[in-house]
């Protein structure tokens, strides 16, 4: 799909340019997004109409999400990602739950006391006539009593929407016995054609630390957008839940498990995260297999968006003139990381435990989270580690080798 500018579109629509930036600011341009100081819009979008126009009275053109229980970490998410596909998001939250107004700006709130009958029907009431879609966040477990004012929810809403509409619950595994989307996916296909999916959590959502939201949320989106033909379907996730020990360590990772949280690390990082990492280079290692080129792409995704990363690569100085020709230094060299060289054997010969310490290499983000390769030898990839110590010890092992550092370019060139 191509896109055109507002000066683009202007000609096409016969509106001015000042005119379609303003209706991308109202959110009535379905997929419009912005690209630094210009607006850019797919080139097959649908010109919205003019709301003086008396048609717009009586036909609805925006695409309107209601989002049940919102006020979370999937919510926020989702809002964003929502906005960025042209939808318009309202929420429904309890009324002792403290609005996050930050994160929920511009979004209209209604706030109930309990999600019975009375409080339902006051929101059904005072909402938009016209949604594309419902989503529903119970993560945590609900009574007997809770379930059927759900189901009567969905199916009082479900008069506000159309055959194109689709009703999304998230569940915790608890909430998942209910099986709502199968129960409800007949009755709501034959009275109004919608589609009803559920996406079940199988982690603790309690600890953000473990757990990513946004993956969860892009989950949802691809069921709110994509299952046009399908209900009363219910997908798992893990939403790339990590387990930590007492220590603070998870078990050894096998090569898919420990490439997709280290990925899920490198989403997270902006321009307030720092990424520290060291590599023994005694071997080539730095493959072109799949997992590790795409590790690669996320690094310099994350350095593009701002995150500083610094990369010390530790080998002797004899291995230069090899080194030269290696393709992933090269690509590093040219991007925003920051590249060291560290020679090994000058770090053997004064400070022989840093070695130790940095055995088969680490990433470090920040100064909470250590993500540990283990040796070839061994049959898994890695571990992470959140041990304040161990972290610790790495961190400032780091810092000790900065000091025997050399820009990697000028070594290499």
């Amino acid at each position: 799909m191509g896109y055109l500018t507002a000066k683009q579109l202007s000609d096409k629509w016969g509106i001015t340019e000042r005119r379609i930036i303003k209706l991308c600011k109202e959110n009535r341009i379905n997929g419009a997004r912005k690209d630094g100081m210009i607006w850019l819009i797919p080139e097959n979008t649908i010109k919205p109409l003019d709301k003086r126009n008396k048609i717009s009275k009586y036909i609805n053109v925006q695409k309107r999400i209601m989002i049940v229980n919102i006020n979370n970490e999937i919510g926020y998410n989702l809002i964003s990602l929502l906005k960025k596909e042209g939808y318009i998001t309202d929420g429904i939250c309890n009324n002792d739950v403290k609005i996050h107004k930050e994160k929920l700006e511009d979004i209209n709130i209604w706030k109930v006391e309990k999600y019975n009958k009375n409080e339902i029907d006051k929101v059904l009431e005072n909402s938009d006539k016209y949604y594309e879609g419902l989503i529903i966040i119970d993560t945590e477990t609900i009574n007997k009593e809770e379930i059927q004012h759900k189901e009567y929810l969905i199916k009082e809403f479900s008069k506000k929407m159309n055959c194109e509409s689709s009703i999304i619950l998230v569940n915790n595994m608890e909430n998942a016995k209910t099986k709502l989307e199968h129960k409800l996916s007949k009755k709501l296909a034959d009275d109004v054609g919608l589609r009803i999916n559920a996406i079940n959590i199988n982690a603790p959502v309690k600890n953000e630390r473990t757990i990513n939201y946004y993956e969860i949320a892009e989950d949802v989106l691809e069921l709110l957008k994509k299952f046009k033909n399908t209900s009363g379907i219910s997908i798992t996730t893990d939403g790339g839940h990590i387990e930590f020990d007492e220590n603070g360590r998870t078990q050894k990772l096998e090569v898919g498990k420990f490439y997709k949280i280290i990925n899920n690390y490198l989403k997270k990082l902006n321009k307030d995260s720092y990424m520290w990492c060291a590599s023994i280079m005694l071997e080539d290692e730095w493959t072109e297999e799949p997992a590790e080129m795409n590790f690669r792409i996320n690094n310099l995704d994350a350095a593009n968006r701002g995150a500083n990363i610094e990369r010390i690569f530790i080998f002797s100085k004899s291995r230069i003139k090899e080194f030269k020709e290696n393709k992933t230094l090269k690509i590093y060299m040219q991007s925003n990381i920051n590249t060291m060289f560290v020679d090994y054997d000058e770090i053997k010969q004064k400070e022989p435990k840093l070695l130790e310490l940095v055995k088969d290499g680490w990433d470090g983000i920040d100064k909470d989270t250590l993500i540990v390769d283990l040796p070839e030898s061994d049959e898994k990839r890695g571990f992470i580690s959140i041990n304040k110590d161990e972290v610790k010890k790495a961190y400032e092992c780091f810092i000790n080798l900065k000091k025997y550092s050399k820009d990697l370019k000028e070594i290499l060139k």
